[in-house]
């Protein structure tokens, strides 16, 4: 794992390690909650900056960096649903996947059943973002291999933090402005049936999902959470 130092909400520094080749990130005990906004924005540059490193699955035992003792599956709440990670029962700290990372702070939530009926006149099999499982819509609303619902990366989350965070007082624009989200966001919206963007085409096809992963057949095989990341991330390039 790389240490690397992030801004805390009051002042000074968080110093968390992150593993590009497992996807996770190691927070020390309160960590997580720590974190100013500049430093979420950071940590979603960082995501995409690896966005195409060489990937291998998390052990099924995991073990504590810091005492060494075995990590536990844990799972939380935040307001836009539940959220796993593996916690050192001692205390030391925790393991976050960056799938789980991304759900803790908002970016993701469940569909809606409204959304849900939405997906299925488009699409009736799906790819699990989690384990790569294929997910059938019309009988499933979650995995049956790891339970992970369907899920999508919320276009309207990104939106209010990158604004929080482009409009924060007394610190540079970490990010693009909010006119130049706000093209993206309109290509990536989730929309009601029958909703069209403002050049009459319909939103349908452009659906982001998260907890499952792939939509549309010429989506067929792409991980929609990685292409919800490339299409925010890309924006940020130019803001260095």
């Amino acid at each position: 794992m790389q240490a690397k130092n992030f801004e805390r909400y009051d002042q000074g520094a968080v110093q968390i390690d992150l593993c590009y080749t497992c996807a996770g990130i190691w927070f020390d005990h309160l960590e997580s909650a720590q974190l100013a906004p500049a430093a979420v924005i950071q940590l979603f540059r960082e995501i995409y900056a690896h966005r195409n490193d060489t990937r291998r699955p998390a052990a099924s035992q995991l073990g504590c960096p810091r005492c060494r003792g075995p990590l536990a599956l844990s799972y939380d709440l935040s307001k836009t649903g539940r959220f796993s990670y593996f916690r050192c029962p001692r205390g030391d700290g925790r393991f976050t996947p960056f799938f789980q990372f991304l759900r803790e702070k908002q970016f993701i939530r469940t569909l809606t059943l409204t959304e849900l009926q939405h997906v299925r006149t488009l699409v009736r099999q799906i790819r699990c973002s989690e384990c790569g499982a294929p997910i059938d819509l019309e009988h499933d609303s979650q995995c049956k291999y790891c339970h992970a619902p369907v899920s999508f990366l919320d276009p309207d989350a990104v939106e209010k933090a990158v604004r929080l965070w482009s409009d924060a007082v007394n610190r540079r624009p970490s990010g693009p402005t909010p006119d130049a989200l706000g093209d993206t966001i309109s290509q990536m919206r989730l929309q009601s049936p029958g909703r069209t963007d403002p050049k009459g085409a319909p939103f349908g096809d452009s659906i982001l999902l998260a907890g499952a992963g792939t939509v549309g057949s010429a989506a067929l095989g792409v991980d929609l959470v990685n292409w919800g990341i490339h299409a925010i991330g890309r924006l940020f390039e130019g803001h260095d």
